[in-house]
């Protein structure tokens, strides 16, 4: 059975091939895009879509073409019939007008990989073909072995995610899921500036912050807005409205909060993960902080000349 697609070749059966359906023209090149940027060789990835597609996989024409042809390699090979119709549902995908993306992936770790980036763009239908079957693939939670350059599989299956999963995590009082959300590396800046450089950082100041400030207040996610600055990269910028803070001193029952959180972005096997975040309060009708003569910070409108 042949199983190397050549240029304008003939494909008739995708072995050790990951295969996907991706409705739309900017989401298929951004999977391409991503599954170069994790190590994958471009001539391994094959893009099928419009009328030249087609004659790929039907370049005899409609009444002896692709579905006599596979039909005969299957046949041929001992193949069921159930995996000749899943290949005739790409064919039918192609006929209207959706991306077919097949990527050479035999080893396990970079079929899982390529299935992952798959379904974070989009793509029904997604799939391995080995020598004699067709098995399905649904998203991973694990990381790649080998592949990924990333050393963690975000759980955001797009940008706009990342907030959402954020203000679950944190109304949950879970500090490792929340954590999951950044780079091993990540930066976090919070609304006093305390600046934490990795996520074990990170997850070990929200343990704390969920157990003793707010173990009992609910965050609710107001607006979210992304900028993608590529097609791997975006920023996130959120708006959250946080009550229930624990009490302390002379406040026996704080007031709530409205922040904005800034949330860099990229795209990683399987999801998007967070690089960097910063947290800022929102201090209504001020312009800046200003430090008084006692030390104490608090918020400055020099228009009205106003001081919190």
């Amino acid at each position: 059975m042949n199983t190397t697609p050549t240029e304008r070749g003939f494909i008739p059966y995708p072995t050790n091939r990951v295969v996907g359906t991706i409705a739309d023209a900017a989401h298929a090149y951004a999977a391409v895009t991503a599954l170069v940027a994790v190590g994958f060789d471009r001539t391994s990835i094959d893009v099928l879509h419009g009328d030249e597609a087609l004659s790929r996989l039907d370049p005899e024409g409609a009444e002896h073409g692709v579905l006599e042809r596979l039909q005969r390699s299957l046949l041929r090979t001992g193949g069921p019939v159930e995996e000749f119709q899943h290949l005739m549902r790409h064919v039918d995908d192609v006929r209207a007008g959706r991306f077919v993306v097949m990527v050479l992936a035999p080893a396990l770790s970079a079929r899982t990989a390529a299935a992952d980036i798959l379904n974070a763009h989009g793509a029904d239908f997604v799939g391995f073909y080995g020598r004699w079957a067709w098995q399905e693939i649904t998203p991973s939670s694990s990381e790649p072995d080998s592949i990924a350059t990333s050393t963690a599989t975000g759980p955001a299956g797009r940008p706009a995610d990342v907030p959402r999963l954020f203000v679950e995590a944190w109304n949950e009082r879970d500090p490792d899921a929340l954590a999951a959300l950044f780079d091993t590396d990540a930066e976090f800046v919070n609304v006093t500036g305390r600046w934490w450089h990795d996520r074990a950082s990170i997850r070990q100041a929200h343990a704390y912050g969920l157990a003793r400030i707010f173990n009992a207040s609910t965050l609710t996610l107001d607006e979210v807005r992304v900028k993608a600055l590529s097609g791997d990269v975006a920023i996130v910028h959120a708006s959250m409205t946080l009550q229930g803070q624990t009490a302390i001193a002379a406040i026996g029952q704080p007031g709530s909060r409205q922040t904005i959180f800034s949330f860099v972005v990229h795209r990683v096997a399987g999801g998007w993960m967070c690089a960097s975040a910063q947290n800022t309060d929102v201090v209504p009708q001020m312009e800046t902080n200003v430090i008084g003569d006692d030390g104490v910070i608090r918020g400055a409108n020099y228009r009205t000349g106003r001081v919190s």
